[in-house]
């Protein structure tokens, strides 16, 4: 494969990936792109390994989200990761605006090209204020 073609397979991947995960349903995307083994570093939050913790970290997040959507802005590709910036669009569940929250984030997936699954996603992004707004939205306040 050219350096191009790797790079127009690794957005095709990126997209999928984004399409299963933008619809909040853990059980039907970590099994599809994580290895068995993978590590999930989110955030400020410690490193998470495996399938089973992974989807219990995301089944904790998901159910105070209405939406969560991705727009991929860049994308590198190195022989055994994918750098990504991506824009996302966060709704907090039970939000009578339903404001958009807008958050900038940079992930590293640990995938080769061709590869089905990565084995460590690396997050990084500020998810402040998308928890400030969900404390608000359960506080009342809005």
């Amino acid at each position: 494969m050219t350096t191009q073609e790797h790079h127009a397979e690794a957005i095709a991947w990126l997209e999928d990936f984004h399409r299963h995960m933008d619809a909040l349903d853990s059980n039907l995307a970590i099994p599809k792109f994580y290895t068995d083994d993978c590590v999930l570093t989110f955030a400020a939050n410690p490193a998470i390994t495996g399938k089973a913790d992974i989807i219990n970290f995301f089944d904790s997040q998901f159910p105070h989200l209405e939406s969560m959507k991705h727009t991929i802005k860049h994308v590198d590709v190195l022989p055994d990761r994918i750098y990504q910036e991506a824009d996302i669009r966060y709704v907090a569940k039970g939000d009578p605006e339903r404001k958009e929250i807008s958050i900038t984030g940079m992930a590293v997936f640990g995938r080769k090209p061709g590869d089905e699954k990565m084995s460590f996603f690396t997050v990084y992004l500020d998810p402040t204020a998308l928890r400030e707004r969900i404390m608000a939205v359960a506080a009342g306040s809005i």
